[in-house]
Formats: C-alpha cells, sequence, structure tokens
C-alpha cells in the first residue's frame, strides 16, 4: 500500500480509480467495516477549522482525492522552497499555471482525480459481479428512489435494497440506523452533503451490522437523479467543474470562493510554514 499524501493535516490515497476500486473490493471480501471518504479543497479548508472533522477524514479506510485543486496541492507542497521571498511567490504561480499548461506535472504524487460521483457510478458497476446489496441514505425527499430508478436502467444488476432521505441531526440517528439496518445492505451511500455525512457515517457505521463499506457523495444522487446537470468532460478534466458549478448556481459563489482563493492561500500558508 502506497503512503499517504498529507495535505493540510488531511490524508489522500494516492490511488486511481481502478486501484480504488481494488482496495474496495479487498475491504468487501474480507468483510471489514470501514468508509470512504471523497475530499475536495472545500473539506481540507473546513478540516483546517474542525478539529473533529479533521478527525473523521484521517480515520477513513480509503481517502480519495476528488479535486484538481487536491492534485495541485500535493505537487506544490512536494516542491522545494525557494530561498528568495519572489522565489517562492513566482514557484506558487507556475505551480497553478500547470494545471492547465502541464496537467501531468501535478499528478506526481496524487495520479488521479477521483470523484465521488464517478467512483459511486464505477462500484454499483462492479457490484453486478459481485451481488453487493446497496442502499442510499440522504438528498431530497424523492431523489433517492429517482436516481435508483435512473442508475437501475443503467445497470440492470446492480442490487438495490433501499433508500429514504432521513437527515443527518442526531436526534434522528437511532430511528434511521434502524431503517438502513432492516434492508441489510453492504454498501451505503451518504448524500447529506460535507462535513454532515462523514461525520453520520463515522458515528453510526459501528452500530449498523451489515454494513461493510460507508461512503459520502455529496450531490451524487442530484446528478445520477438528472436534477443537477454535471460539467461536460472537457470542463471537469480542466479542473472548471467548480465554473460550471457557479454559472448553475450563482448562490455557490461563496463556497467556491472557498475551494479555490481561499484553499490556495491555506496550501500557501502551509508551504510557508504560517500554520501551525
Amino acid at each position: 500500500m502506497k503512503e499517504r499524501v498529507q495535505i493540510a493535516g488531511v490524508p489522500f490515497d494516492p490511488v486511481t480509480y481502478d486501484e480504488a476500486l481494488s482496495r474496495i473490493d479487498d475491504m468487501l471480501k474480507v468483510g471489514a467495516k470501514t468508509y470512504v471518504v471523497t475530499p475536495n479543497p472545500e473539506m481540507v479548508l473546513n478540516a483546517s477549522r474542525d478539529v473533529d472533522f479533521k478527525a473523521v477524514l484521517s480515520d477513513a479506510g480509503l481517502s480519495i482525492p476528488d479535486g484538481v485543486g487536491v492534485l495541485w496541492a500535493s505537487y506544490y507542497l512536494s516542491l522545494p522552497m525557494p530561498a528568495s521571498f519572489w522565489g517562492r511567490y513566482a514557484q506558487l504561480f507556475s505551480s497553478l499555471v500547470s494545471i492547465f499548461l502541464s496537467p501531468q506535472k501535478i499528478r506526481q504524487l496524487l495520479p488521479q482525480r477521483v470523484t465521488g460521483t464517478d467512483l459511486m457510478y464505477k462500484i454499483i458497476d462492479q457490484s453486478q459481479e459481485h451481488g453487493w446489496k446497496i442502499y442510499l441514505l440522504g438528498a431530497r425527499e424523492g431523489v433517492a428512489q429517482k436516481a435508483i430508478t435512473i442508475l437501475r436502467a443503467c445497470y440492470p444488476q446492480a442490487n438495490f435494497v433501499g433508500c429514504f432521505a432521513g437527515s443527518p441531526q442526531t436526534a434522528d440517528e437511532s430511528a434511521i440506523r434502524d431503517i438502513v439496518s432492516a434492508a441489510a445492505p453492504d454498501i451505503l451511500f451518504v448524500a447529506y452533503g460535507s462535513p454532515a455525512q462523514e461525520k453520520w457515517i463515522h458515528y453510526n457505521l459501528p452500530h449498523l451490522p451489515s454494513i461493510k463499506i460507508a461512503v459520502g457523495v455529496g450531490g451524487a444522487f442530484d446528478f445520477a437523479a438528472g436534477i443537477v446537470k454535471r460539467a461536460p468532460h472537457a470542463m471537469q478534466q480542466l479542473g472548471l467543474e467548480w465554473l460550471y458549478r457557479l454559472i448553475q448556481e450563482p448562490s455557490r459563489i461563496r463556497r467556491i470562493w472557498n475551494a479555490t482563493f481561499v484553499f490556495i492561500n491555506l496550501v500557501r500558508k502551509v508551504k510557508f510554514g504560517l500554520l501551525k
């Protein structure tokens, strides 16, 4: 197993989609009870402000790099520190330019952006061969059921054993555990949004007997249900999915600002030794 890459105290596994799927397959075969997290720049930023959230991410059995910004940060932090003040900022600027002009350069430590949404699709596809039972928890009322209807058309052999919108609130945890446990799934996808979904999984997974792997997937159910459109593939490859989401949902501007400029500044502070 390759050594994890640390970005502002958040660990990442240097895996491709195929390697992530192989790890998940192994976990399911041995009956491991663990969870997968999909940290993106916004989540790394949140973890820098929330010690409990950082601990939840660190305890995951698999942490995939969901964001070109994460790949950039791993590359930039690995570069030797220039001696001069201006040299440091020139290095920062040139590393950012590499995202667009030399995308392979930023993949030296983390070889591939592995998104939670695409990983969910690939796990569902792989489940057809193994008969894994799948449960969808979260999103708005009716979204998960619509997602299952569409996913069944794409993956006819997948075994979806149920769905429930639920709530990440502590007061609802016991009732939700009972509902999910009654369906006895092997895999649980949770779409409460971050950090609520990761914290919910961390605290509730030990009380869900049948589940071997849980994955926080954010807005994946909305994408699968066709409620929200994903960016064109070319924009995803260029790391511009955030721009597409901003055009679709201008109200996300604060989140986009955090995931780009504030995140870049956080990584700069880590690089310059300005954070404890």
